[in-house]
């Protein structure tokens, strides 16, 4: 499946052409922040969806990193995606970004949670881990809006 994120931070499904595509797509809010840096600050737009082909369920995430100032940004930029059951994950992935997000001036962040079997009710969540280079402060995990119930 392909996701992408269009002007004002709405986000986007593309048209499946293949037998057997997603069923279902639901998507939170698209999360934006603007992030201080000694060059150019960096600003990321990211959404979590649940996806879903039958019983098969995943939590889907896209975004990207903008406008990052200088070759080296980040000391470590990891996405954590979840399926969750009410307050239990069923289904953790975590996709490490930072290689890229230092190499590119955008880059794109996409990150899939393994699929899991089983029955509506789950949700796609996730939070990111970002450790800006030079800050003095460490890193810090910050939680994105859930995707609601699939």
């Amino acid at each position: 499946m392909s996701l992408s994120l269009a002007a004002g931070g709405v986000l986007v499904t593309a048209p499946q052409a293949q037998a057997g595509g997603v069923h279902g797509l639901r998507c939170g809010k698209t999360w934006m922040k603007e992030l201080d840096t000694s060059g150019e600050n960096i600003d990321i737009e990211y959404a979590n969806c649940i996806g879903w082909t039958q019983t098969r369920f995943r939590a889907e995430g896209s975004g990207r990193v903008l406008d990052g100032g200088g070759a080296r940004k980040v000391d470590a930029f990891i996405v954590e995606m979840r399926v969750d059951r009410g307050s239990v994950t069923v289904q953790r992935s975590r996709c490490n970004f930072t290689k890229r997000v230092n190499a590119q001036d955008v880059a794109n962040i996409d990150c899939n949670s393994k699929a899991v079997i089983g029955r509506k009710g789950l949700t796609g969540d996730s939070r990111i881990y970002i450790d800006l280079d030079s800050d003095g402060r460490g890193g810090k995990w910050y939680n994105l809006a859930g995707s609601g119930l699939a």
